[in-house]
């Protein structure tokens, strides 16, 4: 039986672009990290979430997703953790300084750094879960389709981050004004803190 046919991968495709498109953690992550170091030193944490998230997606598909939803206690400890990073990198992104110049102090996440992020990204856990779980097919289909939902995301995790990326360097001139930057490290800071209201919802 052919798994990947077009009736299941275009489905697929629509649901991991608008998941991926839509404003979240990482995205907001990718657009305060554009305006910040500009495209190019912002592609190493587009990287990390490319390989992150993939990894992430294994995990869902060898059953780790299936222990977290039968485990009410696992799932909110994941949900905790992460809400609390997140609202410390809110704070972050809130009070972040002026526009880092190539040579200063501050540094772009790292790879490894937004890899890691994926394991306590309740949205990314989420996504995953639910791509897999709606999309995958019983027996032996199970895993040609449900690796086929992981590359979906994968190939989603650039175009999509790299798009809020783009969208925060092409702000970085217009950012240079200290009251503007201000209100726009606020604003991005406060939505992602407001993305723990309905991470804990």
């Amino acid at each position: 039986m052919d798994v990947i046919t077009l009736s299941f991968l275009v489905p697929v495709l629509v649901y991991t672009l608008s998941v991926t498109i839509t404003p979240g953690p990482n995205n907001l992550m990718v657009t305060a990290s554009g305006v910040n170091f500009g495209f190019k030193r912002t592609l190493p944490h587009i990287t990390g979430i490319f390989f992150g998230f993939f990894g992430l997606n294994l995990l869902v598909m060898a059953g780790v997703g299936a222990v977290l939803l039968a485990v009410p206690q696992l799932h909110w400890g994941l949900k905790i953790a992460g809400s609390l990073y997140l609202l410390w990198l809110a704070w972050n992104i809130a009070t972040a300084g002026g526009i880092a110049d190539a040579d200063g102090d501050a540094k772009p996440l790292r790879w490894w750094q937004a890899a890691l992020f994926q394991v306590v990204n309740p949205k990314a856990w989420a996504m995953a879960v639910t791509g897999i779980a709606t999309f995958s097919l019983p027996g032996d289909a199970y895993w040609p389709s449900a690796l086929a939902v992981a590359f979906a995301f994968a190939a989603m995790t650039y175009p999509c981050c790299g798009f809020w990326a783009a969208l925060g360097s092409q702000l970085r001139r217009w950012l240079e004004d200290p009251v503007k930057r201000r209100w726009f490290n606020g604003t991005l800071g406060a939505l992602t803190a407001l993305s723990v209201v309905f991470i804990l919802m």
